[in-house]
């Protein structure tokens, strides 16, 4: 794997686990009972923090974007290359409703990926309103070809697992844009 791609999925591994909401501040301390009869010690109040915020500072998202494109991008290429095209490539027989789709496939990624692209130089620029149109683009190819393998009625696990993970991707770089976009 090379260090590059090391680093990005570390980034987005550590951006995933800054997410996770924490009860690291749960300070309630009781007492039990020791024998019945003896009165219930009072709970002490938990003290009143402010909530973490899970983006900190409006320069934070602008990097997990980036981060989480990146890898989508790289990841969509590789599952054109090692999946749809050496379906195409096979000497299997293909029906040609099926050999249809696998190109509409490749071809809508490839134009997802431009999407991602156009996002993350959007979002570089802090233009949250285009970067939530791109990001919007890109999840709508990824559906196109999730239609185009259910019309084939054929059970395609590498297809419909690839598919929740990218629009999972999406959607959450999608959250966060349109939360900044209608923050400012």
């Amino acid at each position: 794997m090379a260090p590059l791609t090391k680093i990005t999925f570390l980034v987005i591994a550590i951006s995933f686990f800054l997410t996770i909401p924490s009860n690291a501040f749960d300070y309630t301390l009781k007492v039990a009972l020791a024998t019945p009869n003896t009165p219930k010690t009072p709970i002490i109040p938990k003290p009143k923090l402010p909530a973490p915020k899970v983006v900190a500072v409006s320069q934070n998202v602008p990097a997990f974007v980036k981060a989480s494109l990146v890898s989508t991008m790289a990841k969509t290429q590789d599952f054109i290359k090692n999946v749809i095209d050496k379906r195409l490539a096979s000497s299997a027989p293909i029906d040609h409703y099926k050999k249809d789709c696998f190109k509409t496939c490749k071809e809508v990624y490839e134009d997802a990926i431009d999407s991602m692209k156009k996002a993350t130089q959007d979002v570089k620029e802090l233009n949250y309103y285009k970067a939530n149109m791109d990001i919007g683009a890109s999840y709508t190819y990824l559906d196109t070809c999730r239609d185009c393998i259910v019309d084939t009625k054929d059970h395609e696990p590498a297809f419909e697992a690839f598919d929740r993970w990218a629009k999972a991707i999406a959607s959450d770089c999608l959250s966060k844009v349109s939360k900044e976009y209608y923050k400012n």
